[in-house]
């Protein structure tokens, strides 16, 4: 197998010409183009705004493009993916933790347990998998391709959106409750965790061998704004997947994580804009469900809004 889905949510792999954005987004202090969308129409008396978001970030990135700035001041409602405060991310601990009486390392095995402890090192000399044993098999195969930066420091763009709504006293929102993202999250059997934990695995050595850093391409590609490019690297994936031995999980995990969740997440935006129409909403999200197939965007328009991209 070359390439699975769940990386794409995690690690967007762009084409390498974009790497050079990154430089131009840290002389500007922000992303080159902003992933903003105007949402009007249907009723609405004032516009109000869809954003999508990395969920890691660089300081120029955690700095909003002058369009976005812009958005997100007029507006009097904020909304994550999640609830980002203190008590909810409390909540979220117990969603992470096995339930089956066994840890990490005795559900995987041996061979796949070594093989997460050679990905840790690789991480951190002084990490393995041992801090992880209580956790979910799918909590560690997310937080995989993340953990680097998170190590780091670095905030999400969306920990940092929430944050910064909270301190200005705006209202902060959530699309989704930490208890229906998590339950998609691990929805899986856990014969089916260990393959996506063992393919992730396997990709991440893959593209180390050809001097791919997947975040860091993805930094590159978000900064530059190219929601283009964005979407042929999920086609491409998600069509290596439709060819893959693991075609039916591959395409399973797909409808969960993206079609569905868009589809819930947008009959969620729409309530809120047609209870509130004279008030301005920015709704942040992951860019990759303001993209490719049955995205939220789409789902909008059906309802009737008229969406229009922003990009200066």
């Amino acid at each position: 197998m070359k390439r699975f889905p769940w990386i794409c949510r995690a690690a967007l792999v762009i084409a390498g010409g974009l790497l050079a954005q990154p430089s131009a987004a840290q002389e500007k202090g922000h992303p080159v183009r902003p992933l903003l969308w105007k949402i009007e129409g249907n009723g609405l008396e004032k516009p109000s705004y869809l954003f999508g978001t990395i969920h890691v970030s660089t300081p120029a990135i955690a700095n909003l493009h002058p369009a976005a700035e812009k958005a997100f001041v007029a507006s009097e409602a904020v909304y994550t993916e999640i609830p980002m405060d203190a008590d909810s991310q409390l909540k979220m601990v117990p969603l992470l933790m096995r339930k089956d009486g066994k840890t990490l390392s005795e559900s995987i095995g041996k061979d796949l347990t070594a093989q997460l402890n050679a990905e840790l090192k690789l991480i951190n000399p002084q990490l393995d998998a041992t801090p992880f044993q209580p956790m979910q098999t799918w909590a560690i195969t997310m937080a995989l391709p993340l953990l680097k930066y998170q190590l780091m420091g670095a905030k999400a763009v969306d920990q940092v959106i929430s944050e910064r709504a909270i301190k200005e006293g705006k209202e902060t929102r959530a699309i989704e409750t930490v208890e229906g993202q998590m339950g998609v999250l691990g929805g899986f059997k856990e014969e089916e965790n260990i393959i996506i934990l063992k393919e992730t695995l396997r990709q991440l050595k893959e593209d180390r061998a050809k001097g791919i850093d997947t975040i860091e391409v993805m930094l590159g590609a978000y900064a530059a704004g190219d929601d283009g490019s964005l979407e042929k690297e999920i086609d491409r994936m998600n069509q290596t997947v439709a060819e893959s031995e693991h075609k039916e999980l591959g395409e399973r995990f797909i409808k969960k994580l993206f079609e569905d969740r868009n589809l819930s997440m947008a009959a969620t935006i729409g309530e809120f804009l047609a209870k509130e129409g004279g008030k301005v909403h920015f709704f942040a999200a992951g860019a990759g469900h303001f993209i490719g197939k049955d995205n939220i965007r789409d789902h909008l328009a059906k309802k009737g809004y008229r969406i229009t991209r922003i990009e200066d």
